[in-house]
């Protein structure tokens, strides 16, 4: 070990021993073993041991030196705001969006610029830098809680469920103008991407993990690769890696400044967060040892690296992120080369050098970060050497792709083509969708991880700490023993007819061959996403509400309300549609509640919409103000009123609407509840001889208008409300005596949805029910006079916390939906 990393290993011993023992005893203690290990160092036996001990009481007496000199602040308790607000606060950060709310930090302006976790509407969306102004209730972090400890760890005081959002002006100054730059290039990405690609290219290329999609950053954790979501010493390596390649006429030391200022200008862009430049700086420890192919340099700027650090932060050693960056470049200087060599004899020629290079360092850093994770977090991820050695050789190509989608997104936001964006994201969005789906499918297997609980995390942590050693002293036994004189090692293998094929053949033979390979899958894509004559109906799986994709035989498209969560909505819809066709035909807005009307927003912002219907009234919340403001804006699509009587056709489904009625559509809502759920918009279609009832939220107060007008049987029922016992009565019901009812509700709702009375009803009358909360997207289809019935299956319920809620009835509902709890 070189003496920057005894240094470095006294520091971390002092600074984990200081806040039990205080920092002048450790710095006693320290000089003590200094002067004790020079002694020893007399006797020529322990020389060796003796200098490694007194360089690491060294660097222990300097980290207890700085703490006495410069001790840390006593930690005070920040004083909570009282009341509701509203405040004015700072945005500091932003997380992944969680079911249809924005998660951010924000400090305080006033009540001594206490920091705080909160939840806030969908809309107007933040970014960090803004001055906002926010109002709700303010809790201390729960106690005896995991998230309380953290929370309380990192410095925040409490947590914030906002009732309402607004943007305040504010000075911009470079950090803002760059974090805007961020955030456009996000923009930029979607554009010629969809979702949740867009959002894992945003995370690995940009450094946005808010962009990555909440479930699927949970998947990538569950299969032991979520060290690829994220700006990590990894990707900044990447990044070096390539930079160097495309450098690679030049002198060595020019090579190295062009690959040093790189990584400083992407460490910039990518916002330069303090655990992007400790990634940088284990970033450029394996620079050095990639320029200068000396591994023990490498370990000397680890070794300084780390001890540096430490110096300027003692209580890094207790931060994950640092023990794992640190761990993780130390795994790859040690590892990474003898890794490589196995892989490369054992693929005997099969793989190519960049490949056996990328998977040795990935293996080389898991190794070294097992133990940690397993202590740390107690997780186990069974399958993530499988994982990863599927996806890392994905990684590099992917995010050079999506560098090339990005120049794409770019030029067609100031005025190329759509279609320049679309082409030059196919390939960003190949990769990375086979990157999601490794990462979706191994994560849904019942043994991908396994939770070690106390003290079997540590257990193993201690075990895959000590394995390496073990191992290398049997490589080392083994290297001393006698060698057979006929040993397989020392056979040379006969050179076969490819090995001495030049080298441009076999070059123009996989060119080909790669080509092909992208022709067969551009036409299967091409032949999957074609029309091909039926009719289909899916009730999209978008959590507590609605959102109803209506797709015709010829290639028509509606979309029947957004649901809650415009993000969902954008990836239900991602995966179903081809990415050179963003377009939906028809938007129905069956009436403005939040859980129907605040995916719409968005989704006008990424999709090519042609004209959108609405019953008339306005709606309370932010999503339907964003929605308003949307369709305000220069070149937003035709707005119209549907009412009863009118008609509307998707290629060969038309249907009818059969309410409002004209004039019982007030502009402003009486109230916020079953008002607005009265006005919504029922549509009753047919295709080959099959009826579709879609109705909207409408309560038992209209069911009975409805049947009295004479409504037939039908085959397909997307049942009113959610479910509510205060909709879909057993009359109505009796009348329309649906095959198929489709319930839309999200999981563990506070509302109670679907209610046990309401599918009491439906079983009565012999209807095969399907939920969304338990069956995931439901998608009817309608070909040569039939109907068949699939369910994708229930995705993963997020566990944290939901809307900002108030209390109805004494039952928590998020503010602006449609806060009818269930009766039944």
């Amino acid at each position: 070990m070189p003496a920057s990393g005894w240094l470095a290993l006294g520091s971390v011993v002092a600074a984990l021993a200081a806040p039990s023992v205080g920092a002048l005893v450790i710095a006693l203690l320290a000089a003590s073993l200094a002067v004790g290990g020079r002694s020893l160092g007399s006797l020529r036996a322990y020389r060796g041991h003796a200098r490694g001990l007194a360089i690491a009481a060294i660097g222990g007496l300097g980290l207890a030196i700085r703490l006495v000199l410069l001790p840390a602040p006593p930690p005070t308790a920040a004083e909570l705001p009282v009341g509701s607000g509203p405040w004015e606060a700072a945005v500091e950060s932003v997380g992944a969006v969680r079911d249809g709310s924005q998660v951010a930090t924000l400090r305080l302006s006033e009540a001594g610029g206490a920091r705080l976790a909160a939840t806030l509407p969908r809309f107007p969306a933040i970014e960090p830098g803004m001055v906002v102004a926010v109002s709700g209730g303010v809790r201390p972090p729960p106690d005896d809680d995991p998230y309380g400890d953290y929370l309380r760890r990192t410095g925040v005081a409490g947590t914030l469920r906002a009732r309402s959002l607004e943007i305040r002006p504010s000075e911009s100054g470079p950090a803002n103008v760059l974090e805007r730059l961020r955030r456009g290039a996000a923009t930029a990405l979607t554009t010629a991407i969809p979702e949740p690609e867009a959002g894992l290219a945003a995370g690995i290329v940009v450094g946005l993990r808010d962009r990555v999609d909440r479930d699927l950053a949970a998947d990538f954790t569950t299969v032991g690769a979520s060290h690829v979501v994220a700006i990590s010493g990894w990707n900044i390596a990447i990044v070096a890696a390539s930079i160097a390649a495309l450098g690679g006429g030049l002198a060595r030391r020019r090579r190295a400044v062009l690959t040093a200022t790189a990584i400083v200008l992407y460490v910039a862009f990518a916002g330069a967060s303090a655990s992007v430049i400790r990634a940088a700086a284990m970033a450029g420890v394996v620079l050095v040892a990639r320029e200068s192919g000396r591994a023990g340099r490498a370990a000397a700027a680890l070794g300084w690296a780390a001890l540096l650090l430490l110096i300027a932060d003692p209580h890094l050693v207790t931060d994950a992120g640092f023990q794992l960056s640190t761990l993780a470049t130390a795994g790859i200087l040690a590892w990474a080369t003898p890794l490589g060599a196995w892989l490369t004899g054992a693929a005997r020629g099969r793989l190519p050098g960049w490949l056996i290079e990328c998977l040795a360092v990935s293996l080389a850093a898991q190794a070294a970060t097992l133990p940690v994770v397993l202590v740390s977090f107690g997780r186990l991820a069974i399958v993530s050497p499988v994982v990863n050695l599927a996806i890392v050789p994905l990684v590099a190509p992917a995010m050079a792709a999506s560098a090339v989608a990005l120049g794409g997104g770019f030029a067609t936001m100031v005025g190329a083509p759509a279609l320049v964006a679309t082409l030059l994201g196919l390939p960003a969005w190949f990769l990375l969708s086979a990157i999601v789906g490794i990462v979706e499918a191994t994560a849904s297997l019942p043994f991908a991880s396994a939770t070690l609980e106390p003290p079997w995390n540590v257990v193993g942590g201690l075990t895959t700490a000590l394995l390496p050693a073990v191992v290398v002293g049997a490589r080392r036994r083994l290297r001393s023993a006698p060698r057979a004189a006929n040993h397989v090692g020392s056979v040379a293998l006969p050179s076969t007819a490819s090995d001495r094929r030049p080298a441009s053949r076999r070059r123009a033979r996989r060119i080909v061959v790669a080509a092909l390979a992208v022709s067969l899958v551009a036409v299967g894509l091409a032949v999957t996403h074609r029309p091909d004559g039926s009719t289909k109906v899916t009730v999209l799986d978008v959590g507590q509400g609605d959102a109803i994709l209506v797709e015709g035989g010829r290639g028509g498209r509606m979309l029947v309300d957004g649901g809650p969560d415009p993000d969902r909505l954008l990836i239900e819809l991602d995966e179903r549609l081809p990415p050179w066709d963003r377009r939906i035909d028809v938007v129905v807005l069956t009436h403005p509640h939040e859980d129907h009307v605040a995916g719409l927003a968005l989704l006008l912002a990424r999709y090519r919409v042609g004209r959108v219907f609405e019953p008339g009234m306005h709606g309370p919340g932010p999503g339907y103000a964003a929605w308003d403001a949307e369709l305000a804006a220069v070149g937003a699509p035709e707005r119209g009123l549907l009412v009863t009587g009118d008609r509307l056709a998707v290629d060969d489904l038309h249907f009818d609407v059969l309410w409002p009625d004209p004039g019982r559509v007030p502009l402003e809502p009486p109230d916020g509840g079953r008002s607005i759920n009265d006005v919504s918009i029922v549509l009753l279609g047919e295709v080959g001889g099959r009826r579709i009832l879609l109705t909207g939220d409408v309560e038992d107060d209209v069911d009975p208008l409805l049947t009295a007008r004479g409504l037939p049987p039908v085959d397909f029922l997307k049942v009113a409300h959610h479910g509510s016992g205060t909709a879909s009565t057993a009359a109505f019901l009796g009348v329309v005596r649906p095959a198929v009812a489709v319930v839309s509700a999200g999981a563990d709702n506070p509302y109670g949805h679907p209610a046990r009375s309401t599918l009491d009803h439906l079983a009565a009358t012999g209807a095969a029910v399907f939920r969304t909360d338990a069956n995931g997207s439901v998608e009817a289809v309608f070909a040569d006079g039939g109907m068949s019935v699939r369910a994708t299956g229930a995705r993963a319920a997020d566990a944290g916390p939901r809307l900002a809620a108030k209390v109805v009835s004494g039952i928590a509902v998020p503010a602006f939906s449609c806060a009818v709890p269930s009766s039944g």
